[in-house]
């Protein structure tokens, strides 16, 4: 009966461990997978941990403006690609009419294409690479189950592309699932 005792006590103390710390649910690897409310929660990183509700509100503060911030980041990185696209069609259509109406000179406007290895192409792959980085800390943050956090991911995301996705110039829209 005292072996039975003692290990209803082992059960019972194992179990009050895991509703303390939702994290030691999978082991040692990281944090609950399920949706939480929790305002005890780990972000990213050790250094960057809340233990009180004002911490999580102040870290979902910052989640929002950096979803913001991402979408608005996107369509930058979208318009400069638009705009170099833009100036070489339209530098393409004036000497086309140029060589039409028989005026075989050079035009000395400046031509604006992407090579592998032109200054525009290597920009935009910084931007798309800081872009790319982005979108994954952002789906890791999502990946933490807290749904304060969640929440507010979700809504910087949507309130980002309310204030810049109306001045997208084409209608379909190339996001993808994380970026």
């Amino acid at each position: 009966m005292e072996h039975h005792h003692h290990a209803m006590e082992a059960v019972s103390h194992n179990h009050e461990e895991q509703a303390i710390a939702p994290s030691s649910c999978h082991g040692d690897h990281g944090h609950a997978m399920v949706f939480h409310a929790g305002v005890v929660q780990e972000i990213l990183f050790k250094g960057w941990e809340t233990s009180n509700a004002l911490e999580l509100f102040g870290s979902c503060v910052a989640i929002f403006v950096a979803s913001v911030l991402y979408e608005g980041f996107k369509y930058y990185r979208e318009t400069l690609f638009e705009k170099a696209a833009l100036a070489a069609t339209a530098d393409s259509q004036v000497n086309i009419a140029k060589n039409e109406n028989g005026t075989n000179r050079s035009c000395h406007t400046r031509r604006t294409t992407y090579t592998m290895f032109s200054s525009g192409h290597i920009y935009q792959t910084g931007l798309y690479f800081v872009q790319a980085w982005v979108s994954y800390i952002l789906m890791l943050v999502f990946m933490t189950y807290n749904v304060w956090l969640c929440l507010a991911l979700v809504l910087g995301l949507a309130l980002g592309y309310f204030l810049f996705g109306w001045r997208k110039t084409t209608a379909i829209d190339n996001s993808e699932c994380c970026m």
